[in-house]
């Protein structure tokens, strides 16, 4: 299914016909689903939200680890420490996911690899310094394979998040064998911060090995960048020679003041010498060209290594809010959109609608004719929660609204998770924003084809249906009785709404009203059953 395709199917009202099953008596005026006239407005929605890990962000939290024995800490005491220590860091991370999985959402984007460190067992980079304290230490226990268990028990996907070229600072301590001294000309020391050059060929193979492995040793559902790119504040300084070359034409005192202001601010010290490769390199392009094109090969490369680990998962990008300001990095998500490199793009749209320099609604549209089929998911604030702007979830539920209206868009990822979790936000968002669950919608294409549909029966009491062969769940939605208003015809589309995600083949004391059934295969999802009216 190409992405348009898996647009359509996701943001239109998909109206679908259905047999219904009449044999009960219609003496309580139950209102029933009429096939004749009647249609079903069936939308899955992407709702996901960042789980960050740098600095302990959402987790772990200060919940270190300490694997070296105490002064005076005799075995057993060593032993019952570090255990309490490691139950303590392994329940607050499941206990993170379900607090993700209460306000309503379906995507956890957990963040493995932001310095050059990770939370999985890696045969490329060492484990990240926050689960122990110290780079390279092993936690004991697989943060990522706790993380996928919980996500995918609880009905929800789970993609692994990675800052491709950040080393990180440069007084980090590191381990010896650390990649980046082995390989020290891959390596741009910017200001107090390393990167990986993306000019260095190995460094994008580096990248395809690194996304590679990940996906393919563990159950991940897809793979997510956000906007680190070529350091911020780089491209600016493209405009230097520019400006000194004003100076020395400048006419005014008034003029060569304002010109020196500005080449000392973007004269920072900090120096960033590609030269070499882009010599080798460059290929005709000016610098500008060629640093954007270095950065469209890291992402065909993550994008080919996600596909070629595990061709139904997904590769989404994460830029600025802005085209431009992401541009100013050296990335271009036109291209990305245009050479299909990308199954999603996420776009951090972080500003109210009262933001006089970026209000959200004519923001989000800037979007609109770049996406070519592409869906866009908007970054939402969370992190705001309470801030100039956000004092209400009034401004989230705009949002939210806004972003279901675009026909670009299908669906939101919120930033962090652990700013939803204050009662007022998650009790919000639960009551308001997602009263009813969403499956997450078909992204990028799949080597598998949608499971059958099941047929759907009332027994005594409840509803059953076949099983599907290779469906691994079933989804049953219950149909929301369109209000009639003054001689309207009755001709009326019913909404869907999920009301549990199972893996068995019944569910029992079911309310009046009229049910479908979904099946599920991976991320494939069956058209609907027919429909069942039950009555009380």
């Amino acid at each position: 299914m190409n992405s348009l395709t898996s647009k359509t199917t996701v943001l239109a009202s998909l109206i679908l016909l259905f047999s219904c099953l009449q044999a009960l008596s219609q003496g309580n005026g139950q209102k029933v689903f009429n096939p004749e006239t009647d249609s079903i407005s069936l939308v899955h929605e992407f709702r996901g939200a960042w789980l960050t890990t740098v600095k302990g962000y959402d987790w772990p939290k200060g919940i270190t680890i300490n694997l070296s024995r105490l002064p005076g800490e005799n075995g057993g005491q060593y032993r019952r420490r570090v255990r309490m220590q490691r139950d303590s860091q392994q329940t607050a991370l499941v206990n993170v996911i379900r607090q993700i999985h209460e306000t309503g959402c379906n995507v956890v984007i957990l963040q493995l690899c932001c310095n050059s460190e990770v939370f999985y067992k890696s045969d490329i980079l060492p484990w990240d310094h926050n689960l122990t304290g110290v780079q390279g230490e092993d936690p004991g226990y697989d943060p990522l394979q706790l993380a996928i268990e919980t996500a995918h028990s609880l009905g929800m996907q789970i993609h692994g998040w990675f800052n491709p070229m950040r080393v990180g600072f440069v007084t980090n301590e590191r381990t010896p064998d650390h990649l980046c001294f082995r390989h020290p000309e891959r390596v741009q020391t910017y200001g107090n911060v390393m990167y990986w050059d993306p000019g260095n060929p190995e460094v994008i193979s580096y990248l395809y090995e690194l996304i590679y492995e990940v996906m393919s040793k563990y159950d991940l559902d897809g793979a997510h960048i956000d906007d680190f790119f070529y350091p911020a504040g780089l491209r600016d300084k493209d405009m230097i020679p520019i400006l000194k070359d004003s100076l020395q034409k400048a006419s005014s005192e008034e003029e060569k003041k304002s010109l020196e202001e500005k080449i000392a601010k973007l004269d920072d010290g900090k120096i960033w010498d590609d030269s070499e490769l882009f010599s080798l390199y460059g290929n005709g392009l000016d610098l500008a060209q060629w640093r954007e094109s270095n950065v469209n090969k890291i992402i065909s490369a993550m994008y080919k290594a996600v596909h070629d680990a595990k061709p139904d998962a997904v590769f989404g990008v994460s830029p600025r809010g802005r085209i431009e300001h992401t541009k100013r990095l050296y990335a271009d998500p036109r291209w990305w959109i245009q050479e299909k490199t990308i199954d999603y793009l996420a776009p951090q749209i972080y500003w109210t609608h009262s933001d006089k320099e970026n209000p959200f609604y004519p923001v989000l549209y800037t979007w609109e004719k770049l996406m070519d089929g592409v869906p866009a998911l908007p970054g939402l604030a969370s992190y705001l929660y309470g801030k100039e702007g956000f004092e209400s979830m009034g401004e989230y539920h705009k949002q939210v609204d806004e972003s279901r209206q675009a026909p670009f868009v299908c669906g939101n990822i919120w930033f962090s998770s652990s700013d939803m979790f204050p009662d007022s936000f998650t009790g919000y968002a639960r009551e308001k924003i997602y009263p009813y669950r969403s499956l997450v919608p078909i992204l990028g294409t799949s080597t598998f084809p949608a499971p059958k549909p099941p047929v759907l029966r009332y027994f005594s009491g409840g509803l059953k249906w076949n099983r599907v062969p290779d469906a691994d769940s079933y989804a049953v939605y219950k149909l929301e009785e369109p209000i009639v208003i003054g001689q309207q015809k009755e001709k009326l589309t019913w909404k869907a709404n999920l009301i549990l995600v199972t893996d068995q083949n019944r569910i029992k004391n079911v309310p009046a009203g009229n049910y479908i059934v979904v099946s599920r295969r991976g991320k494939m999802i069956s058209s609907p059953s027919n429909v069942v009216c039950i009555e009380n």
